[in-house]
């Protein structure tokens, strides 16, 4: 582009410079010159554009692929927390609740069927996950057979929507066994819930906290939830360091 606006510039300036001894030939010459620069100049802009078209697409495929995982098409492990920290930014003095789901036995599913019934299995699960009625949340998997959500604006008593949520986890996944080409599956759960506004106002220890509480609903028994202790926390916290 800048070759073409060299060339330009110096074919006015040949034209302005001997415009009163050019004949009509010379002038002639110029004006062809001028004219062909400036259908460079047109084509140099179509191809940018064409470019710039390119691009574009590969920037919202790369966008969607960082922001929706590949498998399920939630929320991808490699935006959820800048999702949850624009859910926030809407209403900042708001509570919200972090559930972090772990699908039970899963690797059982991978070992004795293979991953392709297991890819089939994560898939209806995120379908299933995907149709809880929760209004303002964000609905992710964070990785293998991690899942979670955050829903944001809670306007009831927490605990009593962490039990809300629970039941809709039991009516919305763990309704009936998955279907496979292996055939029908079981489903079950552990669940960890934190909140944020309430046990915290920072994303990474509300995700932790819930992933916390998670683990303590699989020690007791899987298939159920439990909800942050910041007590036990720091227990588990001074026993990790003994």
């Amino acid at each position: 582009m800048k070759s073409l606006l060299r060339d330009l510039i110096s074919v006015f300036n040949v034209s302005s410079g001997e415009i009163h001894t050019l004949d009509k030939e010379m002038v002639q010459m110029n004006f062809e010159q001028i004219h062909m620069l400036n259908n460079r100049l047109v084509n140099t802009e179509r191809a940018l554009q064409r470019e710039r078209a390119k691009l574009q697409v590969l920037n919202k495929e790369l966008n969607n692929r960082l922001v929706k995982d590949a498998l399920t098409g939630l929320v991808s492990r490699y935006q959820y927390r800048a999702e949850i920290e624009h859910t926030i930014a809407i209403a900042p003095g708001e509570r919200g609740i972090f559930v972090f789901i772990d699908i039970d036995d899963f690797k059982r599913v991978n070992d004795t069927y293979g991953h392709h019934v297991g890819d089939q299995y994560l898939i209806e699960f995120a379908a299933r996950l995907q149709n809880i009625p929760i209004e303002n949340s964000v609905k992710m998997r964070i990785s293998g057979d991690e899942f979670g959500f955050f829903t944001h604006r809670i306007r009831s008593d927490v605990k009593v929507e962490m039990f809300r949520i629970w039941e809709l986890i039991g009516e919305h996944i763990l309704f009936g066994p998955i279907n496979t080409d292996a055939g029908e599956i079981p489903i079950s759960v552990s669940a960890g819930m934190s909140s944020y506004g309430g046990d915290t106002t920072d994303i990474y220890d509300l995700i932790e906290y819930a992933d916390f509480a998670m683990y303590r609903a699989k020690r007791s028994g899987k298939n159920r939830y439990a909800v942050f202790d910041a007590s036990e926390y720091e227990k588990a916290k001074v026993d990790t360091r003994i």
